[in-house]
């Protein structure tokens, strides 16, 4: 009879509300290795993914990233093994299958070059006499990606890309905004004032949390992060983020 008043006074005691108000839900992240947005490696992972963490943990939620490649991630979230997958690019092909929250940061794709070139442009037409360095597979703008006009020399890297930018064997290189200014005070720290970037972007893309629609209660983490974000925009979080990262 003790052991069983013993027991009834635990489960009182377990669902106190005060008790209940201090649980913490846990959000399963899907995430690829995409520094300086995102890394295993980096300080609190990146500055995307405590961007991320601060948001959910408004609504007392905690994310927990899962790193891997990327198309894994797709798929394993998308069948609900994961509740939603980070950095994900709009598209009304995957609205189908995931719910997006609102953005949370910007890829800006831009032109790069040497610091001894003249080069300006308005329009892709004015880049017709430059060799343009890319990486293989990816997706620019459809713009850009469709102009057979234009000279393009395709790389399997970034790193690679703006090693031939310095040694001038091509004269521009496509890159993320983000993604040259980590390299730049990583790996090329002592060439920083060789590269310079070219203005305006060739394309800037919002940046979503892609939630699963097999995960039965995807709707109110996505309200969750909503809120949240919306929080840390509004009170300066984001920007202190941003600077405590290297980053404006």
């Amino acid at each position: 009879m003790k052991t069983f008043v013993s027991f009834l006074l635990c489960l009182a005691f377990l669902y106190t509300p005060t008790t209940m108000c201090y649980a913490v839900t846990n959000v399963s992240l899907a995430v690829l290795n995409w520094e300086p947005y995102v890394g295993e490696e980096l300080k609190n992972y990146g500055f995307g993914a405590e961007i991320i963490s601060e948001a959910f943990s408004r609504s007392g939620d905690k994310a927990i990233f899962h790193f891997m490649p990327w198309v894994r991630a797709l798929k394993d979230t998308e069948i609900g093994k994961y509740d939603a997958v980070c950095f994900g690019y709009y598209s009304k092909e995957r609205a189908k299958t995931y719910a997006f929250s609102e953005p949370y940061a910007q890829s800006s794709l831009v032109f790069y070059k040497h610091r001894d070139s003249q080069i300006a442009y308005t329009s892709l037409e004015d880049l017709k006499p430059y060799k343009i360095g890319v990486i293989r597979g990816f997706v620019n703008s459809v713009e850009f990606d469709k102009a057979d006009y234009l000279h393009k020399e395709e790389v399997h890297s970034e790193v690679l890309n703006m090693k031939k930018l310095l040694n001038k064997r091509v004269d521009l290189i496509v890159i993320d905004k983000y993604i040259a200014q980590y390299l730049l005070n990583t790996m090329f720290i002592d060439n920083k004032s060789d590269f310079e970037a070219l203005e305006p972007p060739l394309k800037t893309q919002p940046l979503y949390l892609m939630f699963s629609k097999k995960v039965t209660n995807y709707k109110q983490k996505l309200k969750d992060f909503n809120e949240g974000l919306q929080q840390i925009t509004d009170d300066g979080t984001i920007d202190t983020i941003m600077e405590n990262h290297g980053f404006k």
